[in-house]
């Protein structure tokens, strides 16, 4: 293995900007309810349009990390999936995992809004693993609306491991193939039928009435299943073979099972923070780190817990650490959420100013 897995031309990539992409489609009311429906969010700002039309927002609005479909992702023509993510000229064979996200969110995404994105690699760096050299990529990624208005921004770290070279399986001989193993199949049992949770509803939080070491009312999904995970990538069109193909997963990933989206964790993790800050509230900054993998059999639980209140600009701000766990016991996801919350008597606005990143 040689000393270090970053080129010149790798190097290179540091500063460089890709074209704006704009999504094939605008934001549908069908769009953001698949989203919800798949992440098992009943908010009805996403699904009834008129509730939505009877909110500050007035109308239909799309939850906030998934205002991006992929329409028409590179899968070939009805092929078996994306096998790669985050294409960049990697000297070795390498798969792309989300390594984590820092998001700030400036101003609703509506049904009719048609979103452009664009992103611009801040550096590259490599670290020393478990299993060898790690290359970290670090991307901004900007989406504005189509008037211009900048709805997001999202600083996003991609992991890049190598790994061992490999035969191609459908050209070896039948005794030669290498064999899966055996993983537990994810309750329920093919006679139980689950009921679609309900969305309850909760009244809504001030900033006046939040003390530190409250915490956030948890959000629970699963047993998770396959089917959560197909549900996810047909609502968000991200069709990697990690999270659905068992056999690519551990014969050319070399995993132990399939895999649950990092995009599908940070929806739960989304969920318990708009939660908490309600209709009238803002979610303003959303920081996760991913730490370990779930698979299909786990329940995970989102939680929370207020580590700060403060003002700014006559707005209340309310800091939270966050947390996914499952059922085996670890921690696969953490970091940190702000939210504004309304002083009672106060709107908020839904125009949000820009921040600088900080490391």
């Amino acid at each position: 293995m040689p000393e270090t897995l970053i080129t010149e031309e790798v190097r290179a990539l540091i500063g460089t900007e890709t074209e704006p992409e704009r999504n094939r489609f605008p934001i549908s009311e069908e769009m953001a309810f698949d989203v919800a429906d798949a992440i098992e969010d009943g908010n009805p700002l996403y699904q009834d349009a008129e509730y939505a039309s009877r909110s500050r927002y007035a109308g239909i609005i799309c939850p906030p990390l998934a205002t991006w479909k992929d329409i028409g992702p590179p899968i070939g023509y009805f092929g078996a999936g994306q096998e790669s993510h985050f294409q960049v000229p990697l000297p070795f064979n390498s798969y792309g995992l989300n390594g984590g996200s820092d998001w700030q969110f400036l101003r609703p995404a509506y049904a009719g809004n048609w979103i452009t994105r664009q992103f611009k690699v801040l550096d590259i760096f490599e670290k020393q693993g478990r299993s060898g050299l790690l290359v970290f990529i670090v991307r901004q990624e900007t989406q504005t609306n189509e008037l211009g208005q900048v709805i997001s921004l999202a600083k996003r770290v991609s992991i890049h491991r190598s790994l061992p070279d490999q035969t191609d399986i459908g050209e070896q001989a039948d005794g030669d193939l290498p064999s899966l193993t055996n993983v537990a199949v994810a309750p329920p049992l093919p006679d139980v039928i689950l009921a679609k949770p309900e969305a309850k509803e909760a009244a809504q939080r001030y900033y006046e009435d939040v003390a530190i070491g409250d915490t956030l009312p948890p959000v629970v999904k699963g047993p998770m299943t396959t089917s959560h995970l197909v549900r996810w990538a047909a609502a968000n069109g991200n069709y990697a073979r990690i999270h659905w193909d068992l056999p690519f997963a551990q014969l050319q990933q070399g995993l132990p099972n399939v895999v649950v989206n990092g995009s599908l964790k940070n929806q739960y993790l989304g969920q318990l923070i708009t939660d908490f800050a309600g209709d009238e509230g803002w979610f303003r900054r959303f920081f996760v780190q991913h730490r370990g993998m779930d698979f299909p059999g786990d329940v995970l639980a989102a939680s929370g817990v207020v580590t700060g209140k403060r003002e700014s600009d006559g707005f209340g701000l309310v800091d939270c650490t966050v947390e996914l766990r499952n059922s085996r016991g670890g921690q696969t996801a953490a970091g940190q959420a702000t939210v504004a919350l309304p002083k009672r008597g106060q709107s908020l606005p839904l125009v949000w100013t820009e921040e600088p990143w900080t490391d």
